[in-house]
């Protein structure tokens, strides 16, 4: 449901079994090394689970404290990700994204258009941030914010923040902006760790 509704897809209400016919209509799951960035047949991306892997340390490596960005202490070796093709064109890819807020880790998903740029959507689908707060990661309104987002600038750095404040729309960084969560300085700055990581 999660990978569905964060790529555009599907609509409210669907039954479990509406949810797994649209799955396998329209979704492609891929294991992807993150060692090499490149597709891999080691693992079943039906069964391979990278959370888990991510705390077997034959499937994952430590992260040093300049690297551990989102504060997951542990990088699975190989993770999955979910592409959406239409007519052999990649329409969007969804990927998974994952970090520390204030009291817990975010869980959630990130779509990117098929350029690889230009966002599509993005939602959490576990955390146990502070309702009213951090827990605005899942009000619609900032969710709404995602969609058309880019995440790097024109000399290919990566530019996506979360910003305190509010994004100023008459900048021209206002393409790579959203607005950080009022009150929720450190589950925003979480949220923008974990896309940097």
């Amino acid at each position: 449901r999660s990978i569905l509704a964060i790529a555009g897809l599907g609509k409210p209400g669907m039954t479990g079994k509406e949810v797994k016919a649209l799955y396998a209509s329209r979704i492609t799951a891929k294991v992807v090394d993150l060692e090499t960035g490149t597709f891999s047949d080691a693992q079943d991306p039906a069964t391979f689970d990278p959370l888990k892997a991510a705390k077997d340390p034959k499937l994952s490596s430590v992260l040093t404290g300049d690297q551990d960005i989102a504060s997951i202490k542990r990088r699975e070796r190989y993770t999955t990700v979910y592409l959406i093709e239409q007519d052999g064109k990649l329409e969007t890819v969804v990927l998974p994204i994952r970090g520390y807020g204030l009291w817990s880790t975010l869980y959630g998903f990130m779509a990117l258009k098929g350029d690889l740029n230009t966002v599509a959507g993005l939602g959490f689908y576990q955390h146990a941030e502070t309702p009213g707060l951090g827990g605005e990661v899942d009000n619609p309104k900032w969710k709404g914010q995602w969609p058309g987002k880019t995440l790097f600038d024109q000399d290919g750095k990566l530019a996506v923040r979360v910003v305190k404040g509010g994004v100023d729309p008459q900048s021209p960084k206002a393409v790579h902006q959203v607005d950080a969560l009022a009150g929720a300085t450190l589950t925003s700055k979480g949220v923008d760790n974990l896309l940097h990581f």
